[in-house]
């Protein structure tokens, strides 16, 4: 009889376990946000925000093409305002063929007009949602609206939100210029008031690459690349790092895997690529004086992958002036990187976390006037050590 009750009780605990789907929803129910673009609105306060949505059309992600040719557009985009982002977003619903579902947002853009006023506020809404996923990369729009990003087609790519996306990553595996900013990331360092957002740019005519045929080209008419590095203070844009200055964030934040250094020739400026294979940073930080010292030391190896010059390379003499250069090279992209965050008082590297760990009660006494008054002032000593250790698949080259 027992053995009887035992089973019925755990026929009952299989079925209740068992009925996890009272709550599902079909594919076709819902409207994927794979992209979200945040604008600044109307100067009224009931339109303060711009909030745009990409959504995924699934029945031509799954079979869109035919022939080679788009027959109509894998995403849509639809825009509302409101004084919250929430509003915005609930408002864009009504336009909607179907619920937004959020889970699966690829990517943030920010226009620049409201990053240069703030973006503090912009995240709450984001962090207490439940079907957010605060993993997505933050992107600053240049010169244009987020709006306008997310109309741009682009090619090799079905959605705009993943090409986006994906050559930010592969910027950052193969370029090292610029850093992946996640929401969580972004959220956690407003918090400290000080971070770096890479951009984005539109190059060419917006309404142009807002139809199928700016793909349908072997040269698109518009297009999207990766452009600088906004340094934040405050939730606000200060200035842009661009190019070297930008890479030398990498540098210093150990996040630096792979890119190409240009060294010179004798008589040739910028004649010879340094592929960097690997790369370290370490900062130690020293207290003098009742002063912070702050000790970067950066090591790298790397390979010739191009000459356009003529070089013995099987000389010593050769190689130890190439790693001269190279280490060269690298300690100015950081002093100048180091330079613009100093005199913009903007800690984006996060200096401040390193002098806590190293003195706690030290920290507590300048954590106050780190920003404004001492680290504009603070000794940051570099130390760069390079080194080629191949020269490809030939020693001589065939210029003479």
């Amino acid at each position: 009889m027992i053995l009887k009750l035992f089973r019925i009780f755990l026929f009952v605990l299989l079925i209740i376990c068992l009925s996890g789907c009272w709550d599902s929803a079909e594919l076709q129910d819902l409207s994927i946000v794979s992209g979200i673009g945040i604008d600044k609105g109307e100067d009224d306060v009931e339109n303060r925000y711009r909030a745009t949505v990409q959504i995924i059309d699934p029945s031509q992600i799954a079979g869109g093409q035919q022939g080679g040719k788009v027959q109509s557009s894998p995403v849509t985009m639809l825009s509302a305002t409101g004084s919250t982002l929430k509003e915005a977003l609930r408002k864009i619903s009504h336009k909607a063929p179907s619920e937004l579902f959020f889970p699966h947002v690829q990517v943030m853009l920010i226009g620049e007009e409201l990053a240069k006023e703030g973006i503090l506020e912009l995240f709450d809404a984001f962090e207490r949602d439940p079907y957010f996923r605060v993993l997505f990369p933050i992107l600053i729009v240049r010169d244009h609206t987020a709006e306008d990003a997310l109309k741009v087609t682009t090619s090799l790519k079905t959605i705009p939100s993943s090409k986006i996306v994906e050559s930010l990553e592969s910027s950052k595996e193969i370029w090292g210029e610029y850093p992946v900013s996640r929401a969580d990331q972004v959220i956690a360092k407003l918090k400290e008031g000080n971070l770096g957002i890479a951009g984005i740019q539109i190059n060419g005519d917006v309404e142009k690459g807002n139809k199928t045929t700016n793909v349908q080209q072997i040269s698109q008419d518009t297009k999207i690349e990766l452009k600088g590095l906004a340094l934040m203070k405050d939730g606000k844009i200060k200035t842009w790092l661009e190019n070297n200055s930008a890479r030398g964030v990498m540098w210093i934040t150990n996040e630096m895997k792979r890119t190409v250094m240009s060294l010179d020739c004798p008589k040739k400026k910028d004649a010879i690529a340094i592929d960097i294979a690997r790369a370290n940073s370490d900062i130690k930080i020293d207290i003098n004086n009742d002063k912070p010292v702050i000790n970067l030391t950066i090591n790298t190896e790397g390979s010739i992958s191009e000459t356009q010059c003529s070089l013995d390379l099987e000389k010593n003499k050769t190689i130890n002036e190439l790693n001269k250069q190279l280490s060269k090279e690298i300690k100015e992209e950081v002093l100048s990187t180091l330079k613009s965050a100093q005199e913009e008082k903007s800690d984006i590297i996060g200096f401040g976390d390193y002098i806590n760990i190293e003195d706690k009660q030290y920290w507590k006494k300048i954590e106050k006037k780190w920003e404004e008054e001492i680290f504009p002032e603070t000794e940051i000593n570099v130390h760069v050590h390079a080194a080629i250790r191949r020269t490809g698949m030939r020693v001589k080259s065939y210029i003479k």
